[in-house]
Protein backbone atom coordinates (compact mmCIF):
# COMPACT_ATOMS: atom_id res chain seq x y z
CA UNK A 1 0.00 0.00 0.00
CA UNK A 2 2.88 2.42 0.83
CA UNK A 3 6.70 1.13 -0.18
CA UNK A 4 8.38 4.30 2.22
CA UNK A 5 6.72 2.66 5.88
CA UNK A 6 7.54 -0.75 6.86
CA UNK A 7 4.76 -3.44 7.72
CA UNK A 8 3.05 -4.44 10.75
CA UNK A 9 1.51 -8.38 11.34
CA UNK A 10 -2.50 -7.99 11.91
CA UNK A 11 -1.99 -3.80 10.43
CA UNK A 12 -3.49 -1.64 7.67
CA UNK A 13 -0.24 -0.64 6.78
CA UNK A 14 -1.71 3.67 6.74
CA UNK A 15 -4.34 5.44 6.02
CA UNK A 16 -5.35 5.82 2.37
CA UNK A 17 -4.15 8.93 0.37
CA UNK A 18 -7.73 11.21 0.87
CA UNK A 19 -9.23 9.69 3.81
CA UNK A 20 -9.11 11.45 7.03
CA UNK A 21 -9.86 8.14 9.23
CA UNK A 22 -10.22 8.41 12.88
CA UNK A 23 -11.11 6.32 15.85
CA UNK A 24 -13.59 7.80 18.27
CA UNK A 25 -14.79 7.08 22.04
CA UNK A 26 -17.72 7.31 23.24
CA UNK A 27 -17.84 10.84 23.71
CA UNK A 28 -17.00 11.70 19.97
CA UNK A 29 -13.42 11.91 21.36
CA UNK A 30 -10.39 11.10 18.59
CA UNK A 31 -8.28 7.96 20.51
CA UNK A 32 -5.74 5.95 19.86
CA UNK A 33 -3.59 2.53 21.56
CA UNK A 34 -7.42 1.63 22.21
CA UNK A 35 -10.87 0.39 20.79
CA UNK A 36 -12.55 3.11 19.25
CA UNK A 37 -15.22 3.83 15.94
CA UNK A 38 -13.81 3.84 13.08
CA UNK A 39 -15.29 7.35 11.58
CA UNK A 40 -13.91 9.65 8.77
CA UNK A 41 -13.75 13.09 9.45
CA UNK A 42 -14.36 14.89 5.86
CA UNK A 43 -15.66 13.53 2.45
CA UNK A 44 -13.22 10.98 0.63
CA UNK A 45 -13.24 10.10 -3.04
CA UNK A 46 -15.07 6.82 -3.12
CA UNK A 47 -18.18 8.10 -0.39
CA UNK A 48 -21.73 7.65 -1.68
CA UNK A 49 -24.09 10.20 -2.27
CA UNK A 50 -26.78 8.58 -1.80
CA UNK A 51 -28.87 5.47 -1.62
CA UNK A 52 -31.51 4.11 -4.49
CA UNK A 53 -35.13 4.83 -3.43
CA UNK A 54 -34.29 7.55 -0.77
CA UNK A 55 -35.75 10.91 -1.97
CA UNK A 56 -35.03 12.66 1.05
CA UNK A 57 -31.82 11.16 2.18
CA UNK A 58 -32.84 9.04 5.34
CA UNK A 59 -31.93 5.73 5.23
CA UNK A 60 -28.84 7.10 3.94
CA UNK A 61 -28.16 9.58 6.91
CA UNK A 62 -29.27 6.84 9.38
CA UNK A 63 -26.72 4.88 7.97
CA UNK A 64 -23.90 6.68 8.14
CA UNK A 65 -24.20 10.06 10.30
CA UNK A 66 -26.76 9.21 12.80
CA UNK A 67 -23.92 8.20 15.10
CA UNK A 68 -21.67 11.50 14.70
CA UNK A 69 -23.79 13.89 13.30
CA UNK A 70 -21.72 15.18 10.68
CA UNK A 71 -19.16 12.92 10.87
CA UNK A 72 -18.98 9.52 8.67
CA UNK A 73 -19.66 6.72 11.23
CA UNK A 74 -18.64 3.20 9.36
CA UNK A 75 -20.25 0.84 11.65
CA UNK A 76 -16.67 -0.53 12.21
CA UNK A 77 -14.34 -0.79 16.17
CA UNK A 78 -10.55 -0.16 15.18
CA UNK A 79 -7.64 0.54 16.84
CA UNK A 80 -4.82 3.16 15.77
CA UNK A 81 -1.74 1.90 16.95
CA UNK A 82 0.29 5.75 18.26
CA UNK A 83 3.49 4.10 17.67
CA UNK A 84 3.21 2.30 14.25
CA UNK A 85 0.04 4.94 13.10
CA UNK A 86 -1.20 1.36 11.13
CA UNK A 87 -4.89 0.45 12.13
CA UNK A 88 -6.17 -2.36 13.66
CA UNK A 89 -9.52 -3.57 12.39
CA UNK A 90 -12.07 -5.13 15.24
CA UNK A 91 -15.16 -6.09 13.60
CA UNK A 92 -18.65 -4.44 13.15
CA UNK A 93 -19.91 -2.31 16.22
CA UNK A 94 -23.31 -3.71 16.12
CA UNK A 95 -22.02 -6.80 15.95
CA UNK A 96 -19.26 -7.01 17.98
CA UNK A 97 -19.36 -8.40 21.46
CA UNK A 98 -18.52 -7.32 24.66
CA UNK A 99 -19.15 -8.11 28.03
CA UNK A 100 -18.05 -6.69 30.96
CA UNK A 101 -15.94 -4.50 28.18
CA UNK A 102 -14.24 -7.24 26.36
CA UNK A 103 -14.48 -6.87 22.59
CA UNK A 104 -14.17 -9.51 20.25
CA UNK A 105 -15.75 -10.91 17.35
CA UNK A 106 -18.18 -13.92 16.68
CA UNK A 107 -15.87 -15.49 14.91
CA UNK A 108 -13.37 -16.35 17.40
CA UNK A 109 -16.64 -19.01 18.71
CA UNK A 110 -17.71 -20.27 15.57
CA UNK A 111 -13.54 -21.51 14.74
CA UNK A 112 -14.07 -23.37 17.65
CA UNK A 113 -17.80 -24.80 18.19
CA UNK A 114 -18.32 -25.75 14.28
CA UNK A 115 -15.49 -28.28 14.81
CA UNK A 116 -17.50 -30.09 16.81
CA UNK A 117 -19.24 -32.57 14.88
CA UNK A 118 -22.34 -32.73 16.83
CA UNK A 119 -23.01 -29.10 15.53
CA UNK A 120 -24.59 -28.15 11.97
CA UNK A 121 -24.43 -24.62 12.56
CA UNK A 122 -23.67 -22.03 15.58
CA UNK A 123 -25.08 -18.33 16.31
CA UNK A 124 -23.39 -16.11 18.80
CA UNK A 125 -24.39 -12.58 19.71
CA UNK A 126 -24.73 -10.22 23.00
CA UNK A 127 -28.06 -9.97 25.12
CA UNK A 128 -28.21 -6.28 26.39
CA UNK A 129 -29.22 -6.36 30.16
CA UNK A 130 -29.05 -2.62 31.36
CA UNK A 131 -25.43 -1.27 30.46
CA UNK A 132 -23.93 -4.60 29.61
CA UNK A 133 -24.71 -7.23 27.89
CA UNK A 134 -23.92 -11.19 28.12
CA UNK A 135 -22.81 -13.22 25.30
CA UNK A 136 -25.52 -15.85 24.18
CA UNK A 137 -24.31 -19.00 22.19
CA UNK A 138 -27.10 -20.80 20.19
CA UNK A 139 -26.24 -24.59 18.81
CA UNK A 140 -28.35 -25.98 15.85
CA UNK A 141 -27.50 -29.83 16.44
CA UNK A 142 -26.57 -31.80 13.67
CA UNK A 143 -28.66 -34.30 12.40
CA UNK A 144 -28.48 -37.73 14.77
CA UNK A 145 -26.52 -35.68 17.54
CA UNK A 146 -28.82 -34.43 20.49
CA UNK A 147 -28.24 -31.50 22.88
CA UNK A 148 -27.14 -31.79 26.59
CA UNK A 149 -25.26 -30.28 29.35
CA UNK A 150 -22.38 -32.32 28.56
CA UNK A 151 -22.26 -31.18 25.11
CA UNK A 152 -22.67 -27.48 26.87
CA UNK A 153 -19.75 -28.15 29.33
CA UNK A 154 -17.31 -29.50 26.49
CA UNK A 155 -17.65 -26.07 24.08
CA UNK A 156 -17.68 -24.19 27.28
CA UNK A 157 -14.29 -26.03 28.23
CA UNK A 158 -12.59 -25.88 24.88
CA UNK A 159 -13.30 -22.19 24.10
CA UNK A 160 -11.64 -21.63 27.88
CA UNK A 161 -8.78 -23.51 26.71
CA UNK A 162 -7.90 -22.09 23.02
CA UNK A 163 -9.30 -18.47 24.26
CA UNK A 164 -9.76 -17.05 27.55
CA UNK A 165 -12.35 -17.45 30.58
CA UNK A 166 -13.73 -14.02 29.29
CA UNK A 167 -15.43 -15.37 26.06
CA UNK A 168 -17.58 -18.21 27.48
CA UNK A 169 -21.15 -17.70 26.45
CA UNK A 170 -23.11 -17.31 29.77
CA UNK A 171 -25.95 -19.19 28.28
CA UNK A 172 -25.54 -21.89 25.71
CA UNK A 173 -29.42 -22.55 24.13
CA UNK A 174 -30.19 -25.02 21.33
CA UNK A 175 -32.43 -23.84 18.45
CA UNK A 176 -33.67 -25.71 15.32
CA UNK A 177 -32.55 -22.96 12.43
CA UNK A 178 -29.85 -20.15 12.29
CA UNK A 179 -31.10 -17.38 9.71
CA UNK A 180 -29.30 -16.10 7.27
CA UNK A 181 -29.33 -13.49 4.60
CA UNK A 182 -29.91 -14.42 0.92
CA UNK A 183 -26.26 -13.42 -0.01
CA UNK A 184 -25.42 -16.06 2.61
CA UNK A 185 -24.26 -14.15 6.29
CA UNK A 186 -25.34 -14.98 9.51
CA UNK A 187 -28.25 -12.67 11.12
CA UNK A 188 -26.24 -11.58 14.29
CA UNK A 189 -27.74 -8.12 14.79
CA UNK A 190 -31.57 -8.46 14.23
CA UNK A 191 -31.15 -11.46 16.77
CA UNK A 192 -29.41 -9.48 19.21
CA UNK A 193 -32.48 -6.73 19.05
CA UNK A 194 -34.88 -9.83 19.74
CA UNK A 195 -33.54 -11.44 22.57
CA UNK A 196 -32.85 -8.00 23.98
CA UNK A 197 -36.62 -6.90 23.63
CA UNK A 198 -36.06 -4.53 20.83
CA UNK A 199 -37.54 -4.40 17.14
CA UNK A 200 -35.06 -6.03 14.94
CA UNK A 201 -36.38 -3.32 12.06
CA UNK A 202 -34.93 -6.06 9.08
CA UNK A 203 -37.06 -7.11 5.94
CA UNK A 204 -38.24 -10.60 5.78
CA UNK A 205 -37.34 -10.04 1.62
CA UNK A 206 -33.29 -10.13 2.83
CA UNK A 207 -33.23 -13.22 4.40
CA UNK A 208 -33.13 -16.64 3.17
CA UNK A 209 -35.01 -18.06 5.94
CA UNK A 210 -37.34 -15.04 7.34
CA UNK A 211 -39.20 -17.81 9.61
CA UNK A 212 -36.33 -18.51 11.73
CA UNK A 213 -36.41 -15.24 13.21
CA UNK A 214 -39.59 -16.37 15.23
CA UNK A 215 -38.02 -18.70 17.04
CA UNK A 216 -36.10 -16.50 19.27
CA UNK A 217 -38.84 -14.65 20.57
CA UNK A 218 -39.86 -14.84 24.55
CA UNK A 219 -36.69 -17.96 25.07
CA UNK A 220 -37.55 -19.31 28.71
CA UNK A 221 -33.58 -20.04 28.79
CA UNK A 222 -33.18 -16.17 28.11
CA UNK A 223 -35.36 -14.65 30.30
CA UNK A 224 -33.99 -12.43 33.56
CA UNK A 225 -35.22 -12.57 36.94
CA UNK A 226 -36.32 -9.57 38.22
Amino acid sequence: QNPNVPVYRGEIQARNLGMAVESWNEKGQPVEGESGELVCTRPFPSMPTCFWNDADGSKYNRAYFNRFPGVWHHGDYCTINPRTGGIVMQGRSDGTLNPNGVRFGSSDIYNIVEAFPEVDDSLCVGQLIDSDERVILFLKMASSHSFSPELCGRVKTTIRSQLSARHIPSVIVEIKDIPYTVSGKKVEVAVKKIISGMNSNIEEGALRNPKSLQLYHDLPELQISQ
